[in-house]
Protein backbone atom coordinates (compact mmCIF):
# COMPACT_ATOMS: atom_id res chain seq x y z
CA UNK A 1 0.00 0.00 0.00
CA UNK A 2 0.89 3.53 0.38
CA UNK A 3 3.24 4.45 3.24
CA UNK A 4 2.50 7.94 4.14
CA UNK A 5 -1.07 8.24 5.32
CA UNK A 6 -3.53 10.72 7.16
CA UNK A 7 -4.43 9.07 10.56
CA UNK A 8 -7.75 10.38 12.07
CA UNK A 9 -8.19 11.41 15.39
CA UNK A 10 -11.43 10.95 16.62
CA UNK A 11 -10.78 13.33 19.62
CA UNK A 12 -13.34 15.61 21.22
CA UNK A 13 -15.76 17.94 19.52
CA UNK A 14 -14.59 20.69 21.24
CA UNK A 15 -10.98 20.18 19.27
CA UNK A 16 -12.59 20.17 16.08
CA UNK A 17 -11.66 22.75 13.74
CA UNK A 18 -14.36 23.89 10.57
CA UNK A 19 -12.90 25.11 7.51
CA UNK A 20 -15.23 26.21 5.27
CA UNK A 21 -14.15 25.93 1.51
CA UNK A 22 -15.78 28.41 -1.54
CA UNK A 23 -18.86 26.01 -1.99
CA UNK A 24 -19.63 25.13 1.26
CA UNK A 25 -17.03 22.44 1.69
CA UNK A 26 -16.54 22.33 4.95
CA UNK A 27 -13.31 19.72 6.53
CA UNK A 28 -13.07 18.49 10.31
CA UNK A 29 -9.82 17.80 10.97
CA UNK A 30 -10.79 15.20 13.70
CA UNK A 31 -13.07 13.28 11.58
CA UNK A 32 -12.69 9.98 9.46
CA UNK A 33 -10.74 10.23 6.17
CA UNK A 34 -9.24 8.15 3.35
CA UNK A 35 -6.81 6.40 5.17
CA UNK A 36 -5.49 5.41 1.24
CA UNK A 37 -4.93 8.70 -0.07
CA UNK A 38 -0.95 9.69 0.08
CA UNK A 39 0.34 12.71 1.36
CA UNK A 40 -3.11 14.61 0.88
CA UNK A 41 -4.56 16.47 4.21
CA UNK A 42 -8.03 17.16 4.46
CA UNK A 43 -7.68 20.53 3.66
CA UNK A 44 -5.80 19.29 0.39
CA UNK A 45 -8.95 16.86 -0.50
CA UNK A 46 -11.84 19.31 -0.05
CA UNK A 47 -9.87 21.39 -2.47
CA UNK A 48 -9.52 19.07 -4.83
CA UNK A 49 -13.72 18.62 -4.84
CA UNK A 50 -14.07 21.82 -4.85
CA UNK A 51 -12.47 22.46 -7.95
CA UNK A 52 -14.52 19.31 -9.19
CA UNK A 53 -17.26 21.49 -8.29
CA UNK A 54 -15.67 24.79 -10.47
CA UNK A 55 -15.67 22.09 -13.00
CA UNK A 56 -19.35 21.36 -13.62
CA UNK A 57 -20.49 24.98 -12.07
CA UNK A 58 -21.43 23.78 -9.04
CA UNK A 59 -23.39 26.57 -6.82
CA UNK A 60 -25.31 26.72 -3.43
CA UNK A 61 -28.34 27.22 -5.19
CA UNK A 62 -27.47 24.02 -6.74
CA UNK A 63 -27.29 22.81 -3.36
CA UNK A 64 -30.46 24.28 -2.36
CA UNK A 65 -32.29 22.95 -5.35
CA UNK A 66 -30.98 19.53 -4.48
CA UNK A 67 -32.48 19.69 -1.10
CA UNK A 68 -35.83 20.89 -1.96
CA UNK A 69 -35.83 17.56 -3.75
CA UNK A 70 -35.47 15.13 -1.37
CA UNK A 71 -39.03 15.28 -0.12
CA UNK A 72 -40.15 14.09 -3.83
CA UNK A 73 -37.87 11.34 -3.89
CA UNK A 74 -37.96 10.00 -0.44
CA UNK A 75 -41.46 8.59 -0.63
CA UNK A 76 -39.81 6.64 -3.85
CA UNK A 77 -36.09 5.40 -2.48
CA UNK A 78 -37.65 2.15 -1.24
CA UNK A 79 -38.54 1.35 -4.82
CA UNK A 80 -35.47 2.63 -5.97
CA UNK A 81 -33.40 0.18 -3.97
CA UNK A 82 -35.31 -3.01 -4.42
CA UNK A 83 -34.53 -1.87 -8.54
CA UNK A 84 -31.13 -0.85 -7.84
CA UNK A 85 -30.49 -4.86 -6.42
CA UNK A 86 -32.68 -6.65 -8.31
CA UNK A 87 -30.42 -5.51 -11.29
CA UNK A 88 -27.40 -6.24 -10.22
CA UNK A 89 -28.33 -10.06 -9.88
CA UNK A 90 -29.74 -10.37 -13.35
CA UNK A 91 -25.77 -9.77 -13.67
CA UNK A 92 -23.60 -12.68 -12.80
CA UNK A 93 -20.38 -10.55 -12.77
CA UNK A 94 -21.66 -7.86 -10.73
CA UNK A 95 -23.83 -10.26 -8.34
CA UNK A 96 -20.83 -12.72 -7.71
CA UNK A 97 -19.24 -9.60 -4.77
CA UNK A 98 -22.47 -10.08 -3.52
CA UNK A 99 -21.48 -14.10 -1.28
CA UNK A 100 -23.91 -12.97 1.89
CA UNK A 101 -27.00 -13.50 0.40
CA UNK A 102 -30.52 -11.67 1.63
CA UNK A 103 -28.65 -10.70 5.04
CA UNK A 104 -26.31 -8.67 2.60
CA UNK A 105 -28.19 -7.23 0.46
CA UNK A 106 -30.53 -5.53 3.09
CA UNK A 107 -27.53 -4.09 4.86
CA UNK A 108 -26.63 -2.70 1.17
CA UNK A 109 -29.69 -1.60 0.86
CA UNK A 110 -29.81 0.47 3.97
CA UNK A 111 -26.17 1.48 3.40
CA UNK A 112 -27.69 2.95 -0.07
CA UNK A 113 -30.56 4.40 1.20
CA UNK A 114 -28.09 6.36 3.39
CA UNK A 115 -26.26 7.09 0.67
CA UNK A 116 -29.63 8.85 -1.05
CA UNK A 117 -30.28 10.42 1.88
CA UNK A 118 -26.76 12.53 2.22
CA UNK A 119 -26.72 13.06 -1.78
CA UNK A 120 -29.86 15.30 -1.36
CA UNK A 121 -29.07 16.70 2.51
CA UNK A 122 -27.25 19.43 0.91
CA UNK A 123 -24.32 19.43 3.36
CA UNK A 124 -20.77 18.07 1.48
CA UNK A 125 -18.16 18.34 3.85
CA UNK A 126 -14.83 16.25 4.31
CA UNK A 127 -17.01 13.43 5.51
CA UNK A 128 -19.65 13.41 2.35
CA UNK A 129 -16.41 13.41 0.40
CA UNK A 130 -15.05 10.44 2.51
CA UNK A 131 -17.96 8.89 2.43
CA UNK A 132 -18.14 9.02 -1.80
CA UNK A 133 -14.46 8.17 -1.72
CA UNK A 134 -14.92 4.78 0.65
CA UNK A 135 -17.06 3.31 -2.43
CA UNK A 136 -14.86 3.63 -5.04
CA UNK A 137 -12.21 1.93 -2.54
CA UNK A 138 -14.19 -0.82 -1.32
CA UNK A 139 -15.40 -1.86 -5.15
CA UNK A 140 -11.82 -2.37 -5.65
CA UNK A 141 -11.34 -4.15 -2.34
CA UNK A 142 -14.67 -6.70 -3.32
CA UNK A 143 -13.33 -7.20 -7.20
CA UNK A 144 -16.30 -4.78 -8.54
CA UNK A 145 -15.70 -3.99 -12.54
CA UNK A 146 -15.80 -0.58 -12.68
CA UNK A 147 -18.50 -0.73 -15.42
CA UNK A 148 -21.11 -1.54 -13.16
CA UNK A 149 -20.99 1.84 -10.81
CA UNK A 150 -21.28 4.04 -14.10
CA UNK A 151 -24.53 1.47 -14.94
CA UNK A 152 -25.89 1.85 -12.03
CA UNK A 153 -25.43 5.63 -11.16
CA UNK A 154 -27.06 5.69 -14.53
CA UNK A 155 -30.21 3.82 -13.17
CA UNK A 156 -30.54 5.39 -10.02
CA UNK A 157 -30.19 9.05 -11.96
CA UNK A 158 -32.81 7.54 -14.32
CA UNK A 159 -35.12 6.66 -11.31
CA UNK A 160 -34.50 9.87 -9.63
CA UNK A 161 -35.63 11.52 -12.67
CA UNK A 162 -38.84 9.83 -13.08
CA UNK A 163 -39.49 10.18 -9.26
CA UNK A 164 -39.15 13.88 -8.96
CA UNK A 165 -40.97 14.38 -12.80
CA UNK A 166 -44.03 12.21 -11.35
CA UNK A 167 -44.60 14.49 -7.94
CA UNK A 168 -43.48 17.83 -9.52
CA UNK A 169 -45.47 20.98 -8.50
CA UNK A 170 -43.12 23.68 -9.90
CA UNK A 171 -42.66 25.45 -13.32
CA UNK A 172 -41.19 23.31 -16.26
CA UNK A 173 -37.56 25.69 -15.81
CA UNK A 174 -37.54 25.40 -12.14
CA UNK A 175 -37.57 21.33 -12.61
CA UNK A 176 -35.14 21.77 -15.50
CA UNK A 177 -32.90 23.85 -13.11
CA UNK A 178 -33.59 21.00 -10.46
CA UNK A 179 -32.76 18.33 -12.99
CA UNK A 180 -29.50 19.82 -13.90
CA UNK A 181 -28.26 20.73 -10.37
CA UNK A 182 -28.96 16.87 -9.59
CA UNK A 183 -27.14 15.43 -12.71
CA UNK A 184 -24.28 17.93 -11.25
CA UNK A 185 -23.99 16.38 -7.95
CA UNK A 186 -24.11 12.57 -9.23
CA UNK A 187 -21.53 13.38 -12.00
CA UNK A 188 -19.19 14.87 -9.26
CA UNK A 189 -20.17 11.03 -6.76
CA UNK A 190 -18.92 9.76 -9.84
CA UNK A 191 -16.05 11.19 -10.43
CA UNK A 192 -15.09 10.56 -6.53
CA UNK A 193 -15.94 7.03 -6.90
CA UNK A 194 -14.18 6.71 -9.82
CA UNK A 195 -11.14 8.55 -9.35
CA UNK A 196 -10.93 6.85 -5.77
CA UNK A 197 -11.37 3.46 -7.47
CA UNK A 198 -8.67 4.39 -10.05
CA UNK A 199 -6.20 5.55 -7.53
CA UNK A 200 -6.69 2.15 -4.96
CA UNK A 201 -6.33 0.01 -8.00
CA UNK A 202 -3.10 1.95 -9.54
CA UNK A 203 -1.85 1.71 -5.50
CA UNK A 204 -2.76 -2.42 -5.21
CA UNK A 205 -1.05 -3.05 -8.56
CA UNK A 206 1.82 -0.74 -7.53
CA UNK A 207 1.75 -2.61 -4.23
CA UNK A 208 1.90 -6.20 -6.19
CA UNK A 209 4.47 -5.30 -8.80
CA UNK A 210 6.97 -4.17 -5.74
CA UNK A 211 5.67 -7.23 -3.62
CA UNK A 212 6.59 -9.48 -6.19
CA UNK A 213 9.47 -7.09 -7.17
CA UNK A 214 10.95 -8.43 -3.47
CA UNK A 215 9.93 -11.42 -3.52
CA UNK A 216 12.33 -12.19 -6.57
CA UNK A 217 15.02 -9.70 -5.15
CA UNK A 218 15.21 -12.00 -1.83
CA UNK A 219 14.47 -15.17 -4.36
CA UNK A 220 17.87 -14.34 -5.86
CA UNK A 221 19.61 -12.73 -2.75
CA UNK A 222 18.61 -15.36 -0.77
CA UNK A 223 20.09 -18.60 -3.31
CA UNK A 224 23.15 -16.35 -4.37
CA UNK A 225 26.75 -17.99 -3.84
CA UNK A 226 27.57 -14.18 -2.41
CA UNK A 227 27.41 -12.53 0.53
CA UNK A 228 24.92 -9.88 0.12
CA UNK A 229 24.09 -7.70 3.35
CA UNK A 230 21.97 -4.29 2.95
CA UNK A 231 22.81 -1.37 5.01
CA UNK A 232 20.99 1.40 6.41
CA UNK A 233 22.07 5.36 7.05
CA UNK A 234 22.06 4.09 10.91
CA UNK A 235 25.20 1.37 9.64
CA UNK A 236 22.98 -1.76 10.86
CA UNK A 237 22.22 -4.65 8.88
CA UNK A 238 18.73 -4.24 6.94
CA UNK A 239 19.24 -7.59 5.38
CA UNK A 240 21.70 -10.43 5.86
CA UNK A 241 21.59 -13.27 3.32
CA UNK A 242 22.10 -16.73 4.48
CA UNK A 243 25.22 -17.45 2.23
CA UNK A 244 26.58 -14.19 4.32
CA UNK A 245 25.67 -16.40 7.46
CA UNK A 246 27.47 -19.18 6.42
CA UNK A 247 30.84 -17.56 5.76
CA UNK A 248 30.72 -15.93 8.92
CA UNK A 249 29.49 -17.81 11.14
CA UNK A 250 26.65 -15.26 12.29
CA UNK A 251 22.78 -15.72 12.13
CA UNK A 252 20.52 -12.67 10.60
CA UNK A 253 19.21 -12.40 13.73
CA UNK A 254 22.58 -11.87 15.74
CA UNK A 255 23.91 -9.02 12.95
CA UNK A 256 20.81 -7.34 11.28
CA UNK A 257 19.49 -3.84 13.61
CA UNK A 258 22.45 -4.31 15.62
CA UNK A 259 24.14 -1.01 15.08
CA UNK A 260 27.65 -1.16 14.17
CA UNK A 261 27.51 -4.79 14.37
CA UNK A 262 27.80 -4.69 10.19
CA UNK A 263 31.10 -2.87 10.19
CA UNK A 264 33.13 -5.88 12.01
CA UNK A 265 31.27 -8.55 9.21
CA UNK A 266 32.81 -6.01 6.27
CA UNK A 267 36.34 -6.82 7.69
CA UNK A 268 39.73 -4.10 7.24
CA UNK A 269 40.28 -1.11 9.15
CA UNK A 270 36.80 -0.27 10.77
CA UNK A 271 37.60 3.63 10.28
CA UNK A 272 38.58 3.16 6.73
CA UNK A 273 35.41 0.83 5.85
CA UNK A 274 33.48 3.64 7.62
CA UNK A 275 34.78 5.93 5.16
CA UNK A 276 33.85 3.85 2.25
CA UNK A 277 30.24 3.65 3.55
CA UNK A 278 30.28 7.42 3.87
CA UNK A 279 31.16 7.79 1.01
CA UNK A 280 28.88 5.32 -1.05
CA UNK A 281 25.71 7.34 1.18
CA UNK A 282 26.93 9.84 -0.38
CA UNK A 283 26.97 9.24 -4.01
CA UNK A 284 30.35 8.85 -4.34
CA UNK A 285 29.75 5.70 -6.62
CA UNK A 286 31.43 2.38 -5.84
CA UNK A 287 33.20 0.77 -3.87
CA UNK A 288 35.17 -2.11 -4.34
CA UNK A 289 37.68 -3.74 -1.69
CA UNK A 290 39.54 -6.93 -0.48
CA UNK A 291 40.20 -8.06 3.12
CA UNK A 292 39.62 -11.04 5.34
CA UNK A 293 36.80 -11.73 7.86
CA UNK A 294 37.16 -13.66 10.66
CA UNK A 295 34.70 -16.51 10.81
CA UNK A 296 33.30 -17.48 13.85
CA UNK A 297 34.17 -20.87 14.83
CA UNK A 298 35.89 -21.60 11.20
CA UNK A 299 38.97 -19.88 9.35
CA UNK A 300 39.59 -16.59 8.02
CA UNK A 301 38.29 -15.99 4.61
CA UNK A 302 39.34 -13.71 2.40
CA UNK A 303 36.00 -11.34 0.79
CA UNK A 304 36.38 -9.22 -2.54
CA UNK A 305 33.77 -6.24 -1.38
CA UNK A 306 31.62 -4.13 -3.97
CA UNK A 307 29.86 -1.65 -1.73
CA UNK A 308 27.04 0.67 -3.94
CA UNK A 309 23.86 2.90 -3.50
CA UNK A 310 20.63 1.71 -3.94
CA UNK A 311 17.26 4.22 -3.68
CA UNK A 312 14.07 3.82 -3.83
CA UNK A 313 13.28 1.34 -0.50
CA UNK A 314 11.14 2.88 1.72
CA UNK A 315 12.44 6.73 0.36
CA UNK A 316 15.81 5.68 2.18
CA UNK A 317 18.94 5.05 0.83
CA UNK A 318 20.48 2.25 1.66
CA UNK A 319 24.06 0.74 0.70
CA UNK A 320 24.41 -2.99 -0.89
CA UNK A 321 27.20 -4.68 0.12
CA UNK A 322 28.18 -8.17 -1.84
CA UNK A 323 31.11 -9.89 -1.28
CA UNK A 324 32.55 -12.48 -3.01
CA UNK A 325 34.68 -15.15 -1.39
CA UNK A 326 38.44 -15.34 -3.03
CA UNK A 327 39.78 -17.39 -0.18
CA UNK A 328 40.50 -20.61 -2.69
CA UNK A 329 41.73 -18.14 -5.15
CA UNK A 330 43.97 -16.65 -3.41
CA UNK A 331 45.26 -19.69 -2.07
CA UNK A 332 45.56 -20.92 -5.37
CA UNK A 333 47.25 -18.12 -6.66
CA UNK A 334 49.67 -18.15 -3.41
CA UNK A 335 50.42 -22.19 -4.92
CA UNK A 336 51.11 -21.03 -8.56
CA UNK A 337 53.44 -18.25 -7.52
CA UNK A 338 55.10 -20.75 -5.10
CA UNK A 339 54.89 -23.77 -7.38
CA UNK A 340 56.79 -21.14 -10.31
CA UNK A 341 59.82 -20.29 -7.20
CA UNK A 342 60.36 -24.01 -6.39
CA UNK A 343 60.40 -24.79 -10.05
CA UNK A 344 62.76 -22.49 -10.49
CA UNK A 345 64.93 -23.11 -7.78
CA UNK A 346 64.60 -26.63 -8.53
CA UNK A 347 65.85 -25.94 -12.09
CA UNK A 348 68.71 -24.11 -10.55
CA UNK A 349 69.78 -26.77 -8.25
CA UNK A 350 69.71 -29.44 -10.88
CA UNK A 351 71.94 -26.88 -13.29
CA UNK A 352 74.15 -26.84 -10.10
CA UNK A 353 73.97 -29.93 -8.25
CA UNK A 354 76.24 -32.17 -10.44
CA UNK A 355 79.02 -29.74 -10.61
CA UNK A 356 78.87 -27.96 -7.10
CA UNK A 357 78.92 -32.41 -5.51
CA UNK A 358 82.30 -32.53 -7.80
CA UNK A 359 84.00 -29.38 -7.00
CA UNK A 360 82.80 -30.54 -2.87
CA UNK A 361 84.49 -33.64 -3.80
CA UNK A 362 87.65 -32.18 -4.46
CA UNK A 363 87.68 -30.09 -2.02
CA UNK A 364 87.32 -32.36 0.55
CA UNK A 365 90.04 -34.89 -1.15
CA UNK A 366 92.50 -31.84 -0.94
CA UNK A 367 91.97 -31.32 2.57
CA UNK A 368 92.26 -34.30 3.97
CA UNK A 369 95.82 -34.62 1.83
CA UNK A 370 96.50 -31.04 3.38
CA UNK A 371 95.71 -32.36 6.94
CA UNK A 372 97.67 -34.99 6.43
CA UNK A 373 100.70 -33.16 5.52
CA UNK A 374 100.34 -30.41 7.61
CA UNK A 375 99.62 -32.14 11.33
CA UNK A 376 102.73 -30.67 12.54
CA UNK A 377 101.64 -27.36 11.70
CA UNK A 378 99.07 -26.12 14.71
CA UNK A 379 97.78 -22.83 12.32
CA UNK A 380 97.46 -24.62 9.41
CA UNK A 381 95.48 -27.24 11.05
CA UNK A 382 93.59 -24.61 12.60
CA UNK A 383 92.82 -22.93 9.08
CA UNK A 384 92.14 -26.24 8.18
CA UNK A 385 89.52 -27.18 10.30
CA UNK A 386 87.23 -24.07 9.30
CA UNK A 387 88.02 -25.07 5.57
CA UNK A 388 86.09 -28.04 6.59
CA UNK A 389 83.66 -26.14 8.13
CA UNK A 390 82.78 -23.90 5.51
CA UNK A 391 82.64 -27.22 3.11
CA UNK A 392 80.32 -28.79 5.62
CA UNK A 393 78.12 -25.52 5.33
CA UNK A 394 77.71 -25.25 1.66
CA UNK A 395 76.75 -28.68 1.51
CA UNK A 396 74.16 -28.26 3.99
CA UNK A 397 72.62 -25.56 1.95
CA UNK A 398 72.78 -27.85 -1.25
CA UNK A 399 70.95 -30.10 0.87
CA UNK A 400 68.09 -27.95 2.34
CA UNK A 401 67.80 -26.41 -1.36
CA UNK A 402 67.73 -29.71 -2.40
CA UNK A 403 64.85 -31.13 -0.02
CA UNK A 404 62.94 -27.69 -0.32
CA UNK A 405 62.61 -27.57 -4.05
CA UNK A 406 61.43 -31.55 -4.19
CA UNK A 407 57.78 -32.38 -4.33
CA UNK A 408 56.15 -33.71 -0.95
CA UNK A 409 54.25 -36.89 -1.08
CA UNK A 410 52.93 -37.90 2.34
CA UNK A 411 53.28 -41.64 3.74
CA UNK A 412 50.79 -41.16 6.54
CA UNK A 413 51.13 -43.68 9.24
CA UNK A 414 49.40 -43.49 12.60
CA UNK A 415 51.04 -41.20 15.11
CA UNK A 416 51.34 -39.36 17.74
CA UNK A 417 52.49 -35.86 17.71
CA UNK A 418 53.93 -35.76 21.68
CA UNK A 419 56.15 -38.62 20.03
CA UNK A 420 56.84 -37.15 16.93
CA UNK A 421 58.36 -33.47 18.76
CA UNK A 422 60.48 -35.79 21.05
CA UNK A 423 62.00 -37.39 18.27
CA UNK A 424 62.95 -33.92 16.92
CA UNK A 425 63.91 -32.65 20.49
CA UNK A 426 66.50 -35.70 20.78
CA UNK A 427 67.56 -36.04 17.24
CA UNK A 428 69.11 -32.12 18.79
CA UNK A 429 71.34 -33.53 21.27
CA UNK A 430 74.57 -32.88 19.24
CA UNK A 431 73.40 -29.52 19.43
CA UNK A 432 72.53 -28.95 22.18
CA UNK A 433 75.28 -30.13 24.06
CA UNK A 434 77.08 -28.09 26.32
CA UNK A 435 73.59 -25.82 26.22
CA UNK A 436 71.19 -25.19 28.61
CA UNK A 437 67.97 -26.02 26.87
CA UNK A 438 64.80 -27.89 28.29
CA UNK A 439 61.85 -29.05 26.34
CA UNK A 440 58.39 -28.28 28.52
CA UNK A 441 55.22 -29.97 27.98
CA UNK A 442 52.61 -27.94 29.09
CA UNK A 443 49.94 -30.44 28.49
CA UNK A 444 50.18 -34.07 29.39
CA UNK A 445 51.09 -36.88 26.86
CA UNK A 446 47.14 -38.34 25.90
CA UNK A 447 46.13 -34.57 25.53
CA UNK A 448 47.69 -35.56 21.71
CA UNK A 449 45.44 -38.05 20.10
CA UNK A 450 46.88 -40.29 17.47
CA UNK A 451 46.31 -39.19 14.08
CA UNK A 452 47.42 -40.17 10.39
CA UNK A 453 50.76 -38.04 9.64
CA UNK A 454 53.32 -38.52 8.04
CA UNK A 455 56.16 -39.01 10.62
CA UNK A 456 59.36 -38.41 9.05
CA UNK A 457 58.18 -34.94 7.13
CA UNK A 458 56.49 -33.95 10.78
CA UNK A 459 59.86 -34.60 12.54
CA UNK A 460 61.65 -32.68 10.45
CA UNK A 461 59.70 -29.82 11.15
CA UNK A 462 59.63 -30.04 14.45
CA UNK A 463 63.07 -30.15 14.13
CA UNK A 464 63.29 -26.88 12.29
CA UNK A 465 61.21 -25.24 14.41
CA UNK A 466 63.98 -25.88 17.53
CA UNK A 467 66.78 -25.59 15.64
CA UNK A 468 65.97 -21.91 15.25
CA UNK A 469 65.01 -21.39 18.90
CA UNK A 470 68.48 -23.27 19.99
CA UNK A 471 70.16 -20.53 17.33
CA UNK A 472 67.55 -17.39 18.13
CA UNK A 473 67.86 -17.91 22.04
CA UNK A 474 70.61 -17.66 24.80
CA UNK A 475 70.24 -20.00 27.87
CA UNK A 476 68.95 -21.29 29.58
CA UNK A 477 66.30 -22.11 26.83
CA UNK A 478 62.54 -22.93 27.42
CA UNK A 479 61.12 -24.28 24.39
CA UNK A 480 57.29 -25.10 25.44
CA UNK A 481 54.86 -27.21 23.55
CA UNK A 482 51.50 -27.27 23.90
CA UNK A 483 48.44 -29.15 22.31
CA UNK A 484 44.77 -29.33 22.19
CA UNK A 485 41.66 -30.00 19.88
CA UNK A 486 39.55 -27.23 18.63
CA UNK A 487 36.09 -27.32 16.39
CA UNK A 488 36.76 -24.93 13.15
CA UNK A 489 34.38 -25.05 10.08
CA UNK A 490 32.35 -27.78 12.34
CA UNK A 491 35.37 -30.23 11.72
CA UNK A 492 37.41 -31.16 14.61
CA UNK A 493 41.34 -30.43 14.32
CA UNK A 494 44.66 -30.27 16.68
CA UNK A 495 46.03 -26.89 17.71
CA UNK A 496 49.95 -26.53 17.98
CA UNK A 497 52.00 -24.18 20.12
CA UNK A 498 55.40 -23.81 20.78
CA UNK A 499 57.14 -21.03 22.34
CA UNK A 500 60.39 -19.83 23.27
CA UNK A 501 61.56 -17.31 25.56
CA UNK A 502 64.13 -15.60 23.40
CA UNK A 503 64.05 -11.84 21.77
CA UNK A 504 60.55 -12.90 19.73
CA UNK A 505 60.36 -12.25 15.66
CA UNK A 506 60.60 -8.48 14.40
CA UNK A 507 58.04 -6.90 12.40
CA UNK A 508 59.62 -7.91 9.52
CA UNK A 509 60.22 -11.56 10.57
CA UNK A 510 56.61 -11.72 11.42
CA UNK A 511 55.66 -10.53 7.67
CA UNK A 512 58.53 -12.52 6.08
CA UNK A 513 59.15 -15.47 8.15
CA UNK A 514 58.03 -18.09 5.46
CA UNK A 515 59.71 -16.79 2.64
CA UNK A 516 62.23 -18.94 1.20
CA UNK A 517 66.02 -18.32 1.49
CA UNK A 518 64.68 -14.73 4.44
CA UNK A 519 66.95 -15.38 7.16
CA UNK A 520 67.96 -12.79 10.30
CA UNK A 521 70.86 -14.79 10.89
CA UNK A 522 74.33 -14.62 9.22
CA UNK A 523 74.81 -19.10 9.08
CA UNK A 524 70.87 -19.40 8.47
CA UNK A 525 69.84 -20.56 4.89
CA UNK A 526 66.32 -19.20 5.10
CA UNK A 527 64.85 -22.33 4.22
CA UNK A 528 63.86 -24.02 7.48
CA UNK A 529 60.36 -21.95 8.35
CA UNK A 530 59.61 -22.63 4.63
CA UNK A 531 60.15 -26.38 4.66
CA UNK A 532 57.76 -26.09 7.98
CA UNK A 533 55.11 -24.17 6.40
CA UNK A 534 55.30 -26.98 2.99
CA UNK A 535 54.94 -29.65 5.50
CA UNK A 536 52.35 -28.84 7.54
CA UNK A 537 49.97 -27.05 4.20
CA UNK A 538 50.92 -30.62 2.81
CA UNK A 539 48.85 -32.00 5.54
CA UNK A 540 46.20 -30.30 5.25
CA UNK A 541 46.88 -27.79 8.01
CA UNK A 542 48.22 -23.85 8.50
CA UNK A 543 51.04 -22.50 10.01
CA UNK A 544 51.55 -18.85 11.50
CA UNK A 545 54.43 -17.07 13.55
CA UNK A 546 53.24 -14.45 16.80
CA UNK A 547 54.33 -12.98 19.99
CA UNK A 548 54.53 -15.88 22.56
CA UNK A 549 52.56 -14.15 25.54
CA UNK A 550 55.45 -14.73 28.27
CA UNK A 551 57.81 -12.60 25.40
CA UNK A 552 59.64 -14.97 22.77
CA UNK A 553 58.62 -16.55 19.58
CA UNK A 554 55.87 -18.68 18.91
CA UNK A 555 54.85 -20.84 16.28
CA UNK A 556 51.32 -21.70 16.10
CA UNK A 557 50.23 -25.12 13.89
CA UNK A 558 46.67 -25.76 12.90
CA UNK A 559 46.46 -29.42 11.89
CA UNK A 560 42.80 -31.47 10.32
CA UNK A 561 42.04 -34.29 12.67
CA UNK A 562 40.94 -36.38 10.53
CA UNK A 563 42.20 -35.60 7.16
CA UNK A 564 40.57 -36.44 4.12
CA UNK A 565 43.64 -36.98 1.91
CA UNK A 566 43.04 -34.91 -0.72
CA UNK A 567 46.21 -32.54 0.50
CA UNK A 568 48.63 -36.21 0.06
CA UNK A 569 50.59 -34.72 -2.15
CA UNK A 570 52.28 -31.10 -1.73
CA UNK A 571 49.63 -28.60 -3.18
CA UNK A 572 52.36 -26.59 -4.26
CA UNK A 573 54.54 -28.41 -6.42
CA UNK A 574 53.34 -28.16 -10.51
CA UNK A 575 53.72 -30.62 -12.77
Amino acid sequence: MVRSRHTPDRGAATDERLVRGSHGVRTREKEGFPSSVAGMSEQDFARLYESMQRYVGWTDGDAKRVAAMWPLVSPQAKSLIDDFYAEIQRHPNAARVITGGPEQIERLSQTLREWLAQLFAGKYDIEYISRRWRVGYRHVEIGLEQRFTSLAISRLRTGIKQAVCSSWRGSSEELAASLTSINKLLDLDHALIQDAYEFEYVSRQRQFERERGERKFRHLVENASCLIIIVDPMRTAAYFNPYAEAATGYSAKEIEHVHDRVLGVLGGDRAEVEACLADVFAGGGPVAYETQIERRGGSPRWINWTLSRIDGMDDDRMVLAVGHDITEQRRAAVQVLQANRLATIGEMYARLAHESRNALQRMRVCTEMLTDQLAESRDASELLKRLEHAQGDLQRLLDEVRNFAAPIVLERTECRLSTLWREAWNLLQGVRRDRRAELIEAMPAEGCPTMRLDRFRLVQAFRNIFENSLAACGDPLKSTVSCRQVTRDDAPWIELTIDDNGAGFTDDGKERGFEPFFTTRASGTGLGLAIVRRVIEAHGGEVAVADAPGGGARIAILLPEHPNGACDTDATIGA
